[in-house]
């Protein structure tokens, strides 16, 4: 007979340890199915042969599942969260006698590091923010009940207010477009008891580059760098030789950027400082998403005594190709 000792519990953040422990009255094979409760997706299977006792960590399967892809919307509002949480559940059954098998708890996993307080908005940036006319802004609000957010746009005209809800599950992406609120000077997220988030609206220069990219908490955060200062185009091209003598038969070329931050407080540098360590970033362009490479290894936060910014440099991962033969 076999019985669960130990699950991960209701809430999970996949970025940490998720121990199942089975115990079993006898010595005996036993297989595992991890599977998505509210999809029926299988996730990851395992077997452990002749042990009276098994232990696995389901995180690093479940992280495997789980996908930060962000996209614009037309108006602001909670969008699709495109599998950013998973509702698992953990099946065990010796492998002689499939027909009997015992299922834990469901257990939701969501993305992130850190056990985050419920409900709350994760960000590992300021909740006092820069928006521009034009740009869109995301936020990740953490619920166990029917997210409510209030928006309230403050201007020359006096204030107005927004309420958006929905049924999704446990995270709950919301995406802000300054374009809704149109004369707007300070713009104010707030979540029922999940705290809020300020933005002040102001232009950018021109020419600033807008980076998203994927942290640690489970977000999807964004920032304007306000200066390019370098742009440099990389050419490989493919050459044969022949009775004529060398010719080139493709071009690639693909563009590096430098970027450099505003100068910037302690506290926001140290989250800036994350989009070198991300494992996903993307410049935001007028109406897409452009994945790009993080070419920059060593981010500085702080100098003694000055004010300090960040410097990157990033790859566009779309390169152009032209075969010449």
């Amino acid at each position: 007979m076999l019985s669960f000792k130990t699950t991960p519990g209701r809430l999970v953040p996949a970025g940490q340890r998720a121990e199942y422990r089975i115990a079993s009255d006898r010595t005996q094979t036993i297989d595992i199915r991890l599977t998505d409760s509210q999809s029926g997706e299988l996730l990851g299977t395992g077997r452990f042969a002749e042990v009276a006792e098994a232990l696995f960590d389901a995180a690093p399967i479940v992280r495997r599942h789980m996908r930060f892809l962000p996209k614009r919307s037309r108006a602001s509002g909670f969008v699709a969260m495109e599998d950013r949480c998973r509702t698992v559940i953990a099946t065990a059954f010796p492998t002689d006698d499939p027909d009997n098998p015992i299922v834990s708890e469901a257990s939701i996993f969501y993305a992130g590091t850190e056990e985050a307080t419920v409900p709350s908005f994760i960000t590992t940036m300021p909740l006092q923010r820069l928006i521009a006319p034009g740009q869109q802004d995301e936020l990740t609000l953490l619920s166990d009940e029917t997210p409510w957010i209030t928006i309230t746009a403050e201007g020359p005209d006096g204030e107005k207010r927004h309420a958006y809800n929905t049924f999704n599950s446990f995270v709950n992406p919301f995406r802000i477009n300054a374009d809704d609120f149109p004369g707007a000077e300070r713009i104010t997220v707030e979540a029922r008891s999940g705290g809020k988030v300020e933005y002040t609206v102001v232009p950018v220069p021109q020419g600033a580059r807008r980076i998203a990219w994927r942290s640690h908490a489970g977000s999807i955060e964004h920032y304007t760098f306000p200066i390019e200062t370098e742009t440099a185009v990389e050419v490989s091209k493919s050459r044969i030789r022949g009775v004529e003598g060398r010719s080139t038969v493709a071009v690639a070329a693909g563009r590096r950027m430098r970027l450099r931050s505003a100068y910037e407080t302690r506290e926001m540098l140290e989250s800036l400082a994350e989009i070198v360590a991300s494992p996903e970033v993307w410049l935001a362009d007028d109406e897409r998403y452009i994945p790009v490479d993080v070419t920059t290894d060593r981010a500085v936060i702080h100098r003694h005594g000055v004010l300090s910014l960040l410097e990157i440099e990033i790859q566009p991962q779309e390169e152009s190709f032209v075969s010449w033969k």
